[in-house]
């Protein structure tokens, strides 16, 4: 799925009311899932394009304990969509302002720790897999629950 992201969405002028609006238009069916898990790290990825992936600016900004921010902040190094100081999110745009939903969704599974991004070196591409399944199975530490 496709979708775009509001003009009034700019890295450096974003508040978390802004990200949760935003949030909101890529999946309307997340109204009233705040508790959620898959919205908390939904919420979590899309802020980290305004805030960099640290852990204790993500968590000030979302409002999110550093205890779920961390463990994801982990995995989203380990799957290298982030850096220690900044995240690649370049896959999630197919065009200009053109948003793909379902690279979006992918790393929010890898987020959450569902599945495994590796590189495969053969091909020369990532690969993604189910947590249970991926070769050399580098399995998550924790999962968020």
């Amino acid at each position: 799925m496709i979708a775009a992201i509001p003009r009034g969405f700019s890295v450096k002028a974003t508040d978390l009311r802004l990200v949760k609006e935003t949030l909101l238009q890529l999946d309307p069916s997340l109204a009233g899932t705040e508790e959620d898990e898959r919205y908390k790290t939904a919420l979590l990825l899309l802020s980290a394009l305004a805030c960099a992936p640290d852990t204790t600016r993500l968590a000030e900004f979302t409002q999110l304990p550093r205890e779920f921010v961390a463990p994801i902040r982990q995995r989203m190094i380990r799957a290298q969509l982030w850096t220690e100081s900044d995240g690649c999110c370049n896959h999630w745009y197919v065009a200009d302002g053109v948003f793909c939903t379902t690279f979006f969704w992918l790393d929010v599974l890898v987020a959450q720790g569902l599945v495994v991004r590796q590189s495969d070196e053969e091909v020369g591409e990532y690969r993604y897999w189910d947590e249970e399944f991926a070769p050399q199975r580098e399995r998550c530490d924790e999962r968020v629950n």
